[in-house]
């Protein structure tokens, strides 16, 4: 038979929701517009984010335009590079080719490790909204340990990138962070494919370099 738990003295339980309280909560939704929006409509402004895709799909190239896109929101973005070094060529290109001096002062970079970057988003004075990892497996192996960070930064958006084998990601800790990501987006053949819980208008497809997918797949990506 089952008894009945004590209360404890000072527990304090969270308030019971009505429909009518679900429904008049205020949330903020990301501005999206042009092709960000016929891909991924308008997702909140927090929670957490996995891109993955195997290497030469144009998953890094897609990075970078996702942080261009969030800095033009006016939401100030922290690149923790870890996959890279912030003085390597191929991330000094891709700075140049994405335009990044056009949101200059809404884009940083930085490699810090997880600790670093936890004691660096408690700070009062850091105004970072959205932060990219690129990529996961290079700061740590542990889902409980994103867990936690994410808690404890919840009004942030994280942007966690990971790898692919096949069209899944490559490790248990990438498949956690794809199940348990608001957004998730698959990059195959220079096409970002939403597969998150708001999909666009066009079925949550953006392509990254057009003459690239089509020189892959043989077809216009609008006609296909």
């Amino acid at each position: 038979m089952i008894q009945p738990l004590e209360k404890p003295q000072k527990l304090k339980l969270k308030k019971v929701l009505t429909v009518a309280n679900v429904l008049s909560q205020k949330v903020v939704r990301l501005a999206f517009t042009g092709e960000w929006f016929q891909a991924f409509k308008k997702p909140q402004d927090r929670g957490m984010w996995f891109v993955w895709g195997t290497s030469g799909s144009g998953k890094s190239t897609f990075l970078m335009m996702l942080a261009k896109a969030f800095a033009k929101l006016n939401l100030r973005v922290l690149y923790n590079l870890l996959e890279e070094e912030t003085d390597d060529t191929d991330f000094i290109d891709r700075v140049e080719i994405c335009g990044m001096n056009e949101v200059d002062g809404m884009f940083e970079t930085v490699s810090y490790t997880l600790e670093e970057l936890d004691y660096y988003l408690s700070k009062k004075t850091t105004r970072a909204k959205v932060v990219f990892i690129d990529s996961a497996t290079y700061m740590t192996r542990s889902f409980e340990d994103v867990k936690s960070l994410v808690k404890r930064h919840k009004n942030l958006i994280f942007v966690f990138s990971g790898h692919a084998e096949g069209k899944n990601p490559r490790t248990d800790f990438e498949k956690s962070l794809r199940f348990h990501a608001k957004m998730k987006i698959y990059v195959d053949g220079f096409l970002a494919l939403c597969q998150g819980r708001t999909v666009g208008p066009n079925g949550g497809r953006f392509v990254i370099y057009k003459e690239g997918f089509e020189k892959i797949n043989g077809v216009n990506p609008e006609l296909n």
